[in-house]
């Protein structure tokens, strides 16, 4: 017995070398422009429910690198990989539904997705959720929300607040003072949860 699960541990332990072996072979492919056998080693790993190869390999279909182009495939790609908690995958596809990129525009689909990765801890679709909140695009308007979201964004240190708080001044001159304190409260306690969880 104990013969058969050391048997089972080193084949786990081979398999997971293996996968990560195929995910840094992959990426070490793409640097030297080998996109053909990139995409192959992406496509081991991403098979085996590895996120970022799913992405990895999304992009490579998205731009037709060693692989006949195909957004279809990239979206399925992006798709699984943010279902497997990709934030970036999921940013992407916030992005392409909000712009029509390679799929239908969709403001619902697009606010969904930036949805995921703010809840992933994305900077970008945090501030992107916020904004969707803010105009009601894709979500009813909620002010509070938006102010929420914008804050979490900006609490991403330093280079975040700065790249966001011009952004914010105008919005946040258009809220009453109680709606902006209740979307900083909201954001203490989405920051304080996060921080329990971990």
């Amino acid at each position: 017995m104990k013969l058969r699960r050391r048997a089972v541990v080193c084949c786990s332990l081979l398999l997971a070398s293996a996968h990560a072996n195929d995910l840094e072979d992959g990426i070490k492919f793409h640097e030297r422009g080998a996109y053909t056998k990139a995409a192959a080693a992406f496509e081991r790993d991403g098979g085996q429910g590895n996120s970022e190869a799913q992405r990895r390999l999304g992009f490579m279909y998205y731009h037709g690198e060693g692989v006949a182009q195909d957004n279809k495939r990239a979206v399925n790609l992006f798709e699984k990989a943010a279902r497997g908690g990709d934030a970036e995958s999921a940013h992407n596809l916030g992005t392409m539904y909000e712009y029509g990129m390679s799929v239908e525009q969709n403001d619902a689909f697009s606010a969904s997705w930036y949805k995921v990765a703010a809840e992933l801890g994305e900077p970008n679709s945090q501030f992107a959720a916020s904004v969707m909140y803010y105009k009601g695009q894709g979500v009813p308007r909620d002010r509070i929300e938006a102010a929420k979201w914008w804050t979490i964004a900006m609490r991403n240190g330093p280079r975040w607040e700065a790249k966001f708080r011009p952004m914010i001044e105008s919005a946040e001159a258009k809220l009453a003072p109680g709606e902006i304190a209740e979307g900083r409260r909201r954001a203490d306690e989405w920051i304080a949860a996060r921080v329990v969880k971990k």
